[in-house]
């Protein structure tokens, strides 16, 4: 290794970083793909977005040339390339706090956790407002390591952060200004008192979020209109909240994607989806289906009309299409069940 002055051993590993940054950059992409299709594809959580990055190579060369606290001839790395965690990292963002936990178990199930940190229940403990994102440390599964599409992954721990659009709003803004720029000793508490009570602020709308999203429910459950409905995005939305009260609310696209499944079989009203789920004991259906995590509106819908149609469901999909395999193992929980017909 380089010595210590003039930063070479941190520009000998951004130089080795640079030549490799396009491998992360796939990394990252993989790494993207890979929880979407977990969060929303899959579990149909309602987030607004889920994005992956390679960390730049000039910030990891800021980054790399870090000294130990104390000790500036020493450096903070020895191994810059294996010990900063976020070459490549990912955020989701959600509307609800509901949603964060709801992530955060996906996250938990799917990959490997090599460190937690929640940073909400940190400043909860000292008494304080402030920053409450969770942050997690990760590395693929034993079995996905095994697949060649994530041979870019394989070996590498990478950095996942989890937070309301609430808190990124608070954690963005926060950061442009304390670490871009130069506060003075005598201004800083007029800063530090507030961020505090911006971040108080903060809490306070994600708590007015999920009591609005609360009253939506209440006001969905008895609020059921006996006149004639059309099925659009909105109307299928409270429909659903009204049949599944306990279930997460989907992403609006999937409101959208399942619409066209049901005009697909003639329905386009409220009371023809309401006929044709008539019998359907969808408690018991969900009881077979043995999802890992609560299923969303969406999905309970999904299951119904599968228990509801059998196999003349799974064949509105094409035959080479991933999702006419996977029915056909829920069709056969059913079975198994004794809800359908074997």
């Amino acid at each position: 290794m380089v010595g210590v002055e003039g930063h070479g051993w941190a520009e000998q590993a951004a130089a080795q970083y640079e030549r490799m940054h396009q491998q992360y950059v796939g990394g990252a992409r993989k790494l993207e793909s890979l929880i979407n299709e977990l969060i929303g594809e899959e579990e149909g959580i309602n987030y607004l977005s889920a994005t992956a990055r390679a960390k730049d190579p000039e910030s990891f060369l800021a980054k790399a040339s870090k000294a130990q606290p104390g000790d500036p001839g020493r450096p903070k790395y020895d191994d810059p390339l294996d010990q900063i965690t976020d070459l490549v990292a990912a955020r989701v963002i959600t509307f609800l706090v509901e949603a964060v936990d709801r992530v955060c178990e996906v996250i938990e199930a799917e990959f490997e956790i090599v460190e937690h940190t929640d940073m909400g229940a940190h400043t909860r403990a000292q008494g304080v407002f402030g920053y409450a994102s969770k942050h997690y440390l990760v590395r693929l599964n034993a079995h996905r390591r095994d697949l060649p599409e994530y041979a870019v992954l394989r070996n590498l721990t990478m950095e996942i952060q989890v937070r309301t659009a609430v808190q990124h709003a608070w954690a963005e803004f926060e950061h442009d200004i304390r670490y871009k720029l130069d506060i003075p000793p005598d201004r800083k508490p007029e800063f530090d008192r507030r961020f505090l009570l911006a971040a108080a602020l903060m809490e306070l709308a994600d708590n007015e979020f999920t009591e609005i999203d609360r009253l939506y429910r209440e006001l969905a459950a008895a609020g059921a209109d006996e006149s004639p409905k059309d099925l659009t995005a909105a109307t299928l939305t409270t429909y659903l909240t009204r049949r599944y009260p306990d279930a997460p609310h989907a992403k609006t696209n999937h409101y959208a994607w399942i619409l066209g499944i049901l005009a697909r079989l003639g329905v386009t009203t409220e009371e023809q989806l309401t006929d044709l789920l008539q019998g359907i004991d969808s408690a018991a259906v969900q009881a077979a289906m043995t999802h890992r995590f609560p299923a969303g509106t969406v999905r309970r819908l999904d299951d119904d009309l599968l228990a509801a149609r059998g196999s003349q469901y799974v064949e509105l999909f094409p035959e080479e299409d991933r999702r006419q395999k996977i029915l056909r193992g829920r069709l056969k929980a059913l079975a198994r069940a004794g809800l359908i017909e074997p």
